[in-house]
């Protein structure tokens, strides 16, 4: 994506393979490892309905669910980041799938998708 407009110099997302639907991408932000698997196509399941299906957000750079600090997996693990991890998982986002992302519509859908 183009520039530094969020003034944060350590932005460095790329895709790594494809896995059949699409594409992993990993890369770091602001000190947080990201991995994501985006779909070719937009998807229902995906963030904010976009191409991101999976992602994943850790310190440490392990990325199973007790070593995350936030998951989405065709739906938020977890409620929908705020604070300072919000920024990255933004920034990820856009430059990922060139989305932004609504807070308070990915809250709606978090919570939908725990009631059924």
């Amino acid at each position: 994506m183009d520039g530094d407009e969020g003034g944060n110099s350590e932005m460095a997302i790329q895709a790594t393979c494809s896995w059949g639907m699409g594409m992993c991408y990993e890369g770091e932000i602001n000190g947080y490892r990201i991995h994501a698997q985006v779909m070719d196509e937009p998807s229902a399941q995906g963030i904010a309905e976009g191409r991101i299906v999976q992602f994943y957000v850790s310190k440490t750079g392990l990325f199973g669910l007790r070593d995350c600090e936030l998951s989405y997996n065709r739906g938020w693990d977890s409620p929908p980041p705020t604070g300072a991890i919000r920024s990255v998982v933004e920034e990820a986002i856009r430059q990922i799938d060139g989305k932004c992302v609504g807070r308070d519509e990915e809250r709606r859908r978090y919570e939908a998708s725990w009631r059924g």
